[in-house]
């Protein structure tokens, strides 16, 4: 994270002679509009940065009045956090585990009653957001359609899916995770290739809004305790430093410059 800002008009007391009241009025009025500024900043920064995890990320971005002479701009949560300072690589799989919506599996039995599974595993269904084309850096979309699938799409009744049989080739090729090494341990997840082609399971979902419509498309992926060890690892991220980059581009000098000569002709 950037380092702090001092903002230091104790001097405008004895050089104009103005009441300490004043100053501190002044200090007050230049902090707020230093931090404005700032976090206009590093907000515009991450609209240029990031597009799925923007909201997210927005959302646990906030200033914040913390006393007298103090302002602070807080960056929260986890993945937030991991985008701004950076993470090494990670099974996603422990982080789904934590989720609320987590279910765990029933105990199996055959037709004799004898149990096949003890059940008490848990799983999660993930929902992805599929962009049609066009939609490629926007935010909210995991990933984008390529025209001859939304071709498909667009004629088919809501809520019903593609199946493995109609996705076109080259796109019912499952895709695959390369090998990662995670410098720290010396650590190597093995290449994973994908059960599934990403777009098979995709669907269309309409809603209507006023007089219009509208569709979306996704698909469900199932992680779970089951899940094989090489799936669901992220190859890390590396750190935006959206705060050091909102700071470096803010010209607090000026800022403050400004706001002490429309204060001083104000008392003056």
């Amino acid at each position: 994270m950037a380092n702090p800002i001092t903002i230091d008009l104790s001097g405008l007391q004895a050089q104009f002679g103005i009441s300490a009241k004043h100053v501190d009025i002044l200090t007050e009025v230049c902090l707020d509009e230093v931090s404005a500024v700032i976090h206009m900043n590093w907000e515009t920064l991450a609209k240029r940065s990031l597009h799925s995890t923007l909201p997210e990320y927005l959302t646990n971005l906030k200033r914040y009045n913390s006393g007298k002479f103090a302002r602070q701009i807080v960056l929260t949560g986890m993945l937030p956090v991991m985008l701004e300072s950076g993470a090494s690589a990670f099974d996603i799989k422990t982080f789904f585990e934590k989720s609320k919506k987590v279910k765990y599996t029933v105990p199996r039995y055959n037709a004799k009653g004898k149990m096949i599974s003890p059940g008490g595993d848990w799983y999660l269904t993930v929902p992805f957001r599929i962009g049609t084309p066009g939609t490629v850096g926007q935010a909210g979309f995991t990933n984008q359609m390529p025209p001859e699938i939304y071709q498909l799409m667009i004629k088919r009744a809501a809520l019903s899916s593609l199946s493995s049989r109609e996705v076109p080739s080259p796109h019912n090729i499952p895709g695959s995770r390369a090998a990662i090494t995670i410098p720290s341990s010396g650590v190597v997840i093995n290449e994973y290739v994908h059960k599934h082609s990403i777009y098979e399971g995709l669907y269309k979902k309409t809603a209507a809004y006023g007089k219009t419509t509208q569709n979306t498309y996704g698909t469900f992926r199932r992680a779970g305790a089951n899940s094989d060890p090489n799936s669901w690892w992220h190859k890390g991220l590396q750190a935006l430093k959206l705060a050091e980059k909102a700071v470096a581009m803010t010209d607090v000098n000026t800022i403050v410059e400004n706001e002490v000569t429309n204060y001083l002709e104000k008392i003056l």
